[in-house]
């Protein structure tokens, strides 16, 4: 074989191995990912959701909330990670979910020479959430495959929009609580030498305490106050994502 061919095999296969011993022996400290998904919600999310006479009803009645729906439509997340070791990270991640309420009114007529009624009232709303995670990996991370769990504590904001009907009108609260989140999923690392890394995980996120109601015209003038409830509320789903390892 040529003296030259020879020289560019060992040189190239040095250069090889030299450089894959340099990217094992430099740990990855920072990644900066993005993640998109679906999920569900608790029907009791929407008590942040007020509903408030907006007409007169023309006839004496009972007016009460007959059915609540509540359907998350889809969520994402941005976030930033710093990894103190192989197993250990911290997390800071933005998140925003969009979710749709549906809230029923049932009237129910006192006069005789009147029938029954049902307003349905549909608010598209959305959540906005800031948490920082405790981020735990199964295995170092020389494993392309890797299981990890995190818990995150944050903030999260109720975007306030409004619907208006015939009798009612309908609005989101504006408001800003702590929420507690979690879950669990499954790193998928590529070469070291292509720093992306694919991530697939399921969450829970429990929102605070809150309180709702609704407000109904009062047959005596003035108006009437329904049922007000607390309760936590949660939002489950699961997503994918993509992250940047630098």
């Amino acid at each position: 074989m040529d003296r030259k061919i020879i020289i560019v095999i060992f040189s190239s296969l040095v250069l090889f191995l030299s450089a894959d011993t340099l990217l094992r022996a430099e740990e990855k400290k920072f990644s900066i990912g993005f993640g998109a998904g679906l999920g569900r919600c608790t029907s009791g999310i929407n008590k942040y959701v007020r509903v408030d006479g907006f007409n007169p009803i023309p006839y004496v009645a009972d007016v009460s909330v007959s059915d609540r729906k509540t359907e998350l439509k889809d969520h994402f997340n941005l976030n930033f990670q710093r990894n103190f070791s192989s197993r250990f990270a911290v997390q800071a991640e933005f998140g925003h979910y969009r979710a749709n309420s549906i809230v029923v009114m049932s009237i129910k007529s006192r006069d005789i020479n009147f029938s029954d009624d049902i307003e349905p009232l549909d608010l598209s709303w959305s959540v906005t959430s800031i948490f920082l995670n405790a981020v735990f990996s199964a295995r170092k991370s020389q494993v392309k495959i890797i299981p990890f769990g995190f818990i995150g504590l944050g903030f999260f904001s109720v975007r306030k929009k409004e619907d208006h009907a015939q009798y009612f009108k309908i609005e989101s609260r504006r408001t800003v609580d702590i929420g507690l989140k979690g879950g669990a999923g499954l790193s998928y690392y590529l070469p070291r030498i292509l720093p992306l890394c694919f991530e697939l995980r399921a969450f829970i996120m429990i929102l605070g305490n809150i309180y709702g109601g609704y407000y109904s015209p009062s047959i005596w003038g003035g108006w009437e106050t329904g049922p007000v409830a607390e309760a936590y509320n949660y939002i489950w789903g699961i997503d994918l994502g993509i992250k940047y390892r630098f």
